[in-house]
């Protein structure tokens, strides 16, 4: 907000689109495109409250160890933890964050995909992951019923919030039909 207040070559709107990965990047790219036509702002932030309310990410961790690395998690915790095979969901949908917690690896695949049925109809989706490509093919053929024909966007998340979650995270992003 400082810096848009600082900024005079542009007239900057400051939005919080409560999301994080590509939940933030479909509400840029809508953004951009309506831009692009010449919609007026406050077009544009109608519609972009409206993804606001209907974006969803959530994916399922591997491992609890980058958790602990980063801070995000007691030591102690993460290593009684890993012993269950605790695998966190989290989740991020109008600028709250959510968590959740499984054992092993194929019950929070599958509760990625439960979470994924319950947005309803879907109007765009992703497959994310870290570094996960064999994940995100296991994930993409357990909720074939759920996605849309052909191809679709799969995304590597960034490196920033990569480091705190690790490899092999796998889930979606999501826009819910209006």
């Amino acid at each position: 907000r400082a810096a848009a207040q600082e900024t005079v070559s542009a007239a900057i709107h400051v939005f919080d689109g409560g999301q994080l990965s590509l939940g933030t990047g479909f509400m840029v790219e809508t953004a951009a495109e309506m831009a692009a036509k010449g919609s007026k702002l406050d077009e544009i932030m109608e519609a972009l409250n409206s993804l606001r309310k209907r974006t969803h990410v959530f994916a399922a961790l591997d491992t609890l160890e980058f958790l602990k690395r980063s801070g995000r998690m007691n030591r102690w915790v993460s290593n009684l933890g890993s012993l269950l095979q605790i695998k966190p969901i989290l989740t991020m949908h109008d600028g709250l964050p959510g968590n959740e917690k499984v054992r092993t690896r194929d019950k929070a695949l599958r509760r990625v995909v439960e979470l994924l049925e319950s947005v309803g109809k879907i109007e765009r989706i992703a497959l994310v992951h870290t570094h996960a490509p064999e994940r995100i093919a296991e994930l993409k053929k357990m909720a074939e019923h759920l996605l849309p024909k052909g191809d679709m966007m799969i995304e590597d998340i960034t490196p920033v919030i990569g480091a705190h979650i690790g490899p092999g995270t796998a889930g979606f992003a999501v826009i819910a039909a209006e």
